[in-house]
């Protein structure tokens, strides 16, 4: 959300559909990954707040695009090695969010997570954390932790003291993509390719709960600050739960449809969703 207006984005092969829905109508466009050649060179797009500046980060098989969101005018590239022969390989990224008010993390296939900082009307690389032995799947920031997951399951838990970033916590996984994550309070929630939700305690180092959710891959979770968690999954099926009761309260069928993206609207419990190959944004209303 920035002035006003919902901004809404999904990524689609090559393209990346931009949405900005305000009082009195909608504004579409369309932006290419003119910097890539693969045939599916935009992996994730997305929106990242830092101190009430928007803008819009690309995630592709070349590299990083950092871009303002309302005139998508570019200020960082940050190129990927895409030589196969080299082992140590930045193949893509994956996993974006904001940190701090003034950085950008974002995870690559290497298990890195590089560190972007705000430098004016631009950004610059600022450090780079290595923990992970696998795919980097997502990255979620919350007060002065970052919390990473891997394409073996494992979540791992960083401080940042002073101007670096210490690892302080490690949940091992057990093979399954922890492909995306979600914090609300003293937990962090992974959604893994088994169909699992798993909630841990990330003070304590201890898992509080496991919920067999979905009968496939879980691509895509989010809370709103109330905690109200929202899940969907290639099942077709979103569901709905309640961190404070861990319990599950709602579910939706959106029949032949993968389901890969979803996210809560800003300041309610209405939420959006997307799936593979679907030139639509579907928004749903809670009933009051």
């Amino acid at each position: 959300s920035n002035n006003g207006s919902t901004h809404y984005v999904v990524s689609s092969k090559g393209l990346v559909n931009l949405v900005v829905g305000k009082a009195g109508g909608t504004m579409q466009r369309t932006m290419e990954g003119k910097m890539c050649s693969h045939a599916r060179p935009i992996i994730q797009a997305k929106y990242v707040s830092l101190s009430g500046t928007l803008y819009l980060v690309l995630c592709t098989f070349q590299g990083i695009q950092i871009h303002t969101a309302l005139d998508q005018r570019q200020l960082l590239f940050h190129p990927l090695n895409i030589d196969p022969a080299k082992q140590d390989e930045e193949m893509f990224s994956q996993g974006v969010c904001g940190v701090m008010g003034d950085m950008i993390a974002a995870g690559l296939s290497t298990g890195r997570i590089i560190i972007f900082k705000r430098d004016g009307g631009t950004f610059a690389k600022h450090d780079t954390l290595q923990g992970h032995s696998n795919p980097i799947c997502d990255v979620k920031h919350s007060q002065k932790k970052l919390f990473t997951s891997d394409d073996n399951g494992c979540i791992l838990v960083w401080h940042y003291k002073g101007d670096s970033w210490e690892l302080t916590k490690t949940f091992e996984g057990a093979g399954s993509p922890c492909s995306t994550l979600c914090v609300y309070k003293e937990f962090v929630i992974g959604g893994f390719g088994s169909g699992h939700l798993r909630v841990f305690d990330h003070g304590e180092g201890s898992m509080v709960a496991e919920i067999t959710a979905h009968a496939r891959w879980i691509n895509a979770i989010d809370v709103t600050p109330g905690g109200k968690m929202i899940s969907v999954s290639e099942d077709t099926l979103v569901h709905l739960w309640d961190l404070n009761k861990m319990t599950h309260y709602h579910s939706i069928s959106i029949p032949n449809v993968q389901l890969c993206g979803v996210n809560f609207l800003p300041e309610t419990e209405d939420f959006a969703v997307t799936g593979y190959d679907m030139r639509d944004i579907l928004v749903f209303r809670k009933k009051h």
